[in-house]
C-alpha cells in the first residue's frame, strides 16, 4: 500500500471518528472545551549534502510562518484532559534526493506547509490566574511543498500552556509546542501563540 492510499484510508478514519465524537459532545457538555491557537514557528532540520548551487533555506522564528491550531478537548479527571487537534504550520519543507554516479543524501528546500492531526494528553496545574498545563502526545503529519513531492509521516509534540479566564465559559489562551516528525532530515518545529477557549 501506497503512502497516498495510507493517508486516504486515515483521512476516512479520522473523519468517522470527528463524526462520532461531535455526536458525544451532549455527553460531555460540562466537561469539554473547543479552541483556536495562532502564532508563528520555526523549523530545525539536520543539515544533510548541499549540491553545488542548491541553496538552503534557513528557518528563524517569525509570525510570517503562521502557525494555525483547533483543538476539543474533554475532561476525563479533576485535572487531565484529553484533546484531539488539527492544525497548519508554514514553513520551510526539506526533502531528500540522490544523483546518480554519486554516493549520500542531498537537501532541498523549498517553502511549503506541514498540516498535522495529533491526539494529546494535558495535565493542568490551578493557578491564581487561572491555569497552566504540560502535555503530550502523538499525531500524523504531512509535508508539502513548491515543487517537492508530498510526504506523510508520524510524530510526536510535548508543550506547555496558559489559561486566563474571562467568564465562566470563555478564556484566553497561550501555547507553545514543538513537534518532532519522522520526515527526511527528522525535521522538528516550534510553534508559539495565543487564542481563544470556550468551554461547554
Amino acid at each position: 500500500m501506497n503512502r497516498s492510499a495510507i493517508f486516504a484510508a486515515m483521512k476516512r478514519a479520522s473523519m468517522l471518528c470527528a463524526l462520532l465524537l461531535f455526536s458525544a459532545i451532549p455527553l460531555f457538555a460540562q466537561s469539554s472545551e473547543f479552541g483556536v491557537i495562532v502564532g508563528g514557528s520555526r523549523r530545525f532540520v539536520h543539515t544533510g549534502l548541499r549540491e553545488g548551487g542548491v541553496e538552503w533555506l534557513d528557518s528563524k522564528f517569525s509570525f510570517s510562518n503562521s502557525s494555525v491550531e483547533l483543538f476539543w478537548g474533554m475532561k476525563f479527571e479533576e485535572d487531565m484532559f484529553l484533546k484531539l487537534k488539527v492544525g497548519r504550520i508554514e514553513t520551510q519543507i526539506a526533502q531528500a534526493y540522490t544523483l546518480s554516479g554519486v554516493p549520500g543524501t542531498f537537501r532541498r528546500d523549498a517553502e511549503g506547509e506541514v498540516t498535522h492531526a495529533d491526539a494529546i494528553v494535558e495535565y493542568r496545574f490551578s493557578e491564581a490566574y487561572g491555569s497552566t498545563g504540560i502535555f503530550g502526545g502523538v499525531g500524523m503529519y504531512r509535508q508539502s511543498g513548491e515543487g517537492l513531492e508530498s510526504r506523510n509521516n508520524f510524530g510526536w509534540q510535548i508543550g506547555s500552556t496558559s489559561d486566563f479566564p474571562l467568564s465562566r465559559n470563555y478564556g484566553i489562551m497561550l501555547e507553545a509546542a514543538y513537534h518532532v516528525t519522522n520526515g527526511d532530515f527528522r525535521p522538528r518545529y516550534l510553534t508559539v501563540g495565543g487564542g481563544l477557549r470556550i468551554s461547554f
